[in-house]
């Protein structure tokens, strides 16, 4: 098999080298879930997920989902770049949902769809899946809600900053604007807390030693949901509420 295939023409038929070779990301997704290219690289995905009690066409469909190239297309090209911290609002509104609440809600699903599978097979095995799983239903509510206040109200109340001129800008839209400031807050308070209990409640996202495919990619991705979620509150608190105030202050 040639080494150039890209990966979503793979099978697991190709071996560890073959699958990394196609996607510069497949190497880090692997070693995120317990397995060491290095030590694998002639064997084929099939015998290495054979030997560990693993499903191979679940890791290969999961890689090809998170990898940077999907259905032969690179992805990585259609992240936005970080817009400039003086440009537009709407740019960086842009940005938020291109690289953050896009791909997010995406994670959500996928977790959202393989969780309670993994906490039926495996919930008395590990009795943590028991624990976080009331935890996991609130979160998955929680930021349900807070993005669709984000799409459906909030961002749309800073796109009419730009349609009004400095002397036009409705006081209901600025009251509006000031209660989205608070809600925003208010949800980022509630969900880094339910975030930080469901790490505590999951083991801290650790793999058990014996643990099966499904559960370490439930667990990487939770990992990546979060830290996705970190950086854009951080955008959020450190640019976009106060520019949004300063932009109020320049049109009262």
């Amino acid at each position: 098999m040639k080494t150039d295939q890209s990966l979503s023409k793979l099978t697991p038929e190709a071996t560890i080298s073959e699958i990394v070779c196609s996607d510069h990301k497949v190497g880090e997704l692997l070693a995120s879930i317990g397995l060491s290219p290095d030590n694998h690289e002639e064997e084929t995905l099939r015998s290495v997920c054979q030997q560990r009690k693993w499903s191979e066409v679940e890791v290969l469909q999961w890689l090809k989902k998170h990898g940077s190239t999907q259905n032969g297309q690179t992805s990585d090209s259609d992240i936005p770049s970080v817009p400039d911290k003086d440009a537009s609002l709407v740019k960086w509104i842009t940005y938020l949902e291109e690289s953050f609440l896009n791909p997010n809600q995406s994670l959500l699903e996928e977790l959202d769809e393989n969780f309670p599978r993994i906490h039926k097979v495996h919930g008395n095995q590990y009795p943590w899946l028991k624990t976080m799983k009331w935890e996991f239903d609130r979160f998955r509510e929680t930021l349900g809600m807070y993005y669709t206040f984000e799409r459906e109200k909030f961002f749309p109340l800073i796109g009419r900053l730009k349609n009004h001129s400095n002397n036009n800008l409705s006081h209901g839209t600025i009251q509006k604007l000031e209660k989205s400031f608070s809600v925003v807050e208010r949800d980022q308070r509630r969900l880094r807390n339910v975030m930080k209990t469901i790490r505590k409640k999951g083991n801290q996202f650790e793999n058990p030693g014996n643990a099966c495919s499904t559960l370490r990619i439930q667990n990487k991705n939770f990992k990546i949901l979060f830290s996705q979620l970190k950086k854009q509150f951080e955008v959020e608190k450190d640019l976009i509420l106060p520019r949004t105030k300063e932009e109020i202050g320049a049109k009262g």
